[in-house]
């Protein structure tokens, strides 16, 4: 007897038909729409690469394979560092700014509230030779702006700093399991752990203080406030320049508008990778995940020998769909025609569409 045929998918794979992929697709299309209006161009990029060009911390999380030559591949597990390979070709034929955008698919293994997710589609953007905070402010507004365009609301915009929790930690970054009590914000483990490994009073002493500094712009002052000379060897003076940032970024959106719904969190370790100035991830009450987050990472062509400054972020399109309740490309009103009445049924069909009226021809089964 012939087996009968296996209908199921891999533990992790994206399957999404139906009203879901008609959000999904109205979801894309919105986000995009707003990227396109501030000028930013499509960039189409390769699936796979070498496991190189999304860096030896990412292996563990990479899907990977060998090609017929025996070379070791892997599935795009991250957009930022395989577009920064592809922008550090196009400026390598003519340094500029550039205004790049992207849609796809990434590969990671990694575990989240939806299970064992492997793929998940994403819309993001990367701008290129981009100095300044107001390159920082005016993308925290496109993603702002990205929300409003599916009607998202109470979303809230976490901003951080990486540059300023990389002095802070110190050697500490190193000890995993205190990066993963500041993550949990929890002072007295942070303390129990920074007297296992002997750090500094001061450097514990601030560490332990960082779960608190969440709020309004405040806490940028509170954050000053710590006696950060005592424990860095320039006295402070890089976590004094990072704090001035994002000092600059929420003047910036609060001149702009856009300050509404943005948190400031001093203690937020999640942002890490490659970024090397403010960080910022967006959630929402009905999602335990973040809808998306980015930051800036003027040091992410380096390793092309290029000194390029960039900011960018990249979207959740599954996750955003599940917190609009828009879906304008529903089938709802479309005319039904019957398939049997032939001809008739046909010159029905292009009438209505060249009225970009929407259809749907039934009776195939």
């Amino acid at each position: 007897m012939a087996q009968r045929p296996d209908l199921s998918f891999p533990q992790g794979t994206e399957l999404v038909f139906g009203p879901q992929a008609q959000r999904r697709q109205y979801v894309s299309d919105s986000v995009a729409a707003v990227m396109r209006g501030w000028g930013f161009c499509e960039l189409i990029l390769p699936a796979f690469d070498s496991p190189a060009t999304f860096g030896q911390a990412e292996e563990a999380a990479m899907v990977q394979f060998t090609d017929r030559e025996g070379r070791r591949m892997a599935l795009r597990a991250d957009f930022t560092q395989i577009a920064a390979k592809a922008l550090a070709l196009e400026l390598k034929r003519e340094p500029r700014e550039i205004r790049a955008c992207y849609e796809g698919r990434v590969y990671r293994y990694a575990s989240s509230g939806h299970g064992a997710r492997i793929e998940s589609t994403q819309r993001g953007l990367e701008w290129v030779n981009a100095t300044g905070t107001v390159f920082d402010a005016a993308t925290i507004t496109i993603a702002r702006e990205c929300l409003r365009a599916l009607a998202v609301k109470d979303a809230v915009v976490v901003v951080g700093h990486a540059g300023f929790m990389q002095e802070v930690l110190g050697r500490g970054i190193l000890e995993p399991n205190l990066f993963e009590a500041l993550d949990h914000k929890n002072p007295a483990r942070i303390r129990d752990l920074c007297q296992r490994y002997g750090l500094q009073a001061e450097r514990a002493k601030a560490l332990e203080a960082l779960p608190m500094l969440t709020g309004g712009p405040e806490v940028i002052q509170r954050a000053r406030a710590l006696d950060l000379a005592k424990f860095l060897d320039d006295k402070g003076a890089k976590a004094l320049q990072a704090l001035s940032e994002l000092d600059e970024l929420a003047q910036l959106l609060a001149a702009a508008g856009s300050q509404e719904g943005v948190i400031f969190d001093l203690g937020e370790v999640r942002s890490f990778q490659y970024y090397s100035g403010f960080t910022f991830r967006i959630y929402h009450p009905l999602l335990g995940e973040d809808l998306g987050g980015g930051g800036r990472y003027d040091g992410l062509f380096d390793r092309f020998k290029m000194s390029v400054p960039a900011v960018g972020f990249g979207l959740n399109l599954a996750r955003l769909a599940e917190v609009t309740q828009e879906n304008p490309y529903a089938a709802d009103g479309a005319e039904v025609i019957d398939a049997s009445r032939g001809s008739e049924a046909l010159k029905r069909l292009a009438l209505l569409r060249a009225q970009g009226k929407s259809v749907i021809l039934k009776g195939g089964a």
